[in-house]
């Protein structure tokens, strides 16, 4: 059994990760860490963990295979560099870091640790997504995530949401080598993000991939075009499909748990697979570096007071 820490319990955790790494106790003891004393004690009690703690030097001494990372953004670097260090592989929420020489830095480390460093990019697992990158000799990808009158400053707004929309359409465009490359970005006057976007080119496909805070509905949709015909994946549960004049609409199984209709679970699973059996990255350190990449690069050219 893999020895597997887990550093962060807040509401993301409890919602989407906890009951995955629960059904996953038969291969796996999880090893969790919270500094609040009373969530610790009530998670132990709604779950039967075998192992928690409120010290992190007591984490690192479980003789740990891996570790979750689930703690604030701006915690994650010393975290990942002292797990790494310490011989354990990583898996981190998005994003890394903000600071994309960081970024860029702990994935040498892991490298030269011979250790994994993998994102959380679940929207590469969601089935439908799968099934959306299977469609062959795709020319166009769209992708677009809304938002109810949300207000957020730009800079969290573009690490937290527009990430997932560009790295949707990167993962549905097979990761090409990018040309022409267009950001777009309208925030408000008070520098909270209303509307943001990234256009790329590459290997003879156009991608979108953009957000939109003043929507009046929260909705994620991605969008393929091809020779073939077009396909569309909406909410990560409902996959349409358009051949000439036919048109096809298949709904995520009622059995099926969300966790798994959203990729957080088959997500785990590959991580969990990939420490077990030495596999590769099952989020690789080049195609994560892409994304990074992307949004660390609107990020720089946005200004507090700048409204474009």
């Amino acid at each position: 059994m893999l020895n597997i820490g887990v550093m962060g319990l807040g509401y993301i955790a409890q919602q989407a990760y906890l009951p995955v790494y629960a059904a996953n106790r038969q291969v796996v003891n999880w090893h969790l860490m919270t500094r609040n004393e009373e969530k610790l004690a009530n998670i132990q009690q709604q779950y039967r963990f075998a192992s928690a703690t409120t010290s992190k030097e007591q984490l690192l001494a479980q003789d740990l295979d891996a570790v979750m990372i689930h703690t604030p953004t701006s915690t994650h670097t010393a975290l990942i560099r002292e797990f790494l260090e310490a011989g354990v592989h990583v898996f981190v929420d998005k994003p890394i870091s903000e600071d994309y020489s960081e970024v860029e830095a702990l994935y040498q480390l892991a490298a030269d640790k011979n250790r994994l460093l993998m994102a959380g990019f679940n929207r590469r697992f969601a089935p439908m997504n799968r099934q959306l990158a299977a469609v062959p000799d795709k020319n166009t990808v769209t992708v677009l995530k809304t938002r109810v009158a949300a207000s957020e400053p730009t800079q969290y707004a573009l690490f937290d949401l527009l990430i997932h929309p560009v790295d949707t359409a990167l993962y549905l465009a097979g990761f090409p080598t990018a040309g022409n490359i267009r950001y777009s970005l309208h925030q408000d006057e008070a520098g909270n993000l209303e509307q943001a976007g990234v256009t790329f080119t590459g290997n003879g496909l156009k991608a979108d991939a953009s957000v939109n805070m003043l929507a009046g509905a929260n909705y994620e949709e991605a969008t393929v075009y091809a020779k073939t015909g077009i396909a569309r994946t909406i909410n990560l549960n409902q996959y349409q499909q358009w051949q000439e004049s036919a048109e096809t609409t298949q709904l995520a199984p009622d059995w099926q748990d969300t966790l798994e209709t959203r990729g957080l679970a088959p997500m785990v699973r590959a991580f969990i697979d990939a420490v077990a059996q030495d596999q590769p990255n099952p989020v690789s350190p080049e195609s994560s570096l892409m994304t990074h990449h992307m949004i660390a690069n609107l990020a720089e050219q946005v200004k507090p007071s700048q409204k474009n």
